[in-house]
């Protein structure tokens, strides 16, 4: 299974920015979340139009992957 959490901000343009990190720690919690999704917006690290404004929402996605045909 592989895990990601996905930080979801909104831009000064109204619209949805997603970052998506692999791997997160298993023990992360909302506080360390969201701490982390203020920094990043304080510290206006991606060029996005309308820069990144405030937090939307944040999730972990788990998923899992079945390989049924493998070519030679």
């Amino acid at each position: 299974m592989d895990t990601m959490l996905e930080l979801v901000f909104k831009t000064g343009m109204g619209r949805r920015f997603r970052l998506t990190l692999n791997s997160p720690r298993p023990d992360i919690t909302p506080s360390e979340v969201e701490a982390a999704m203020n920094l990043i917006i304080d510290k206006d690290l991606f060029a996005v139009e309308g820069g990144v404004a405030e937090i939307d929402s944040a999730q972990i996605i788990t998923t899992q992957t079945e390989t049924i045909v493998v070519g030679e």
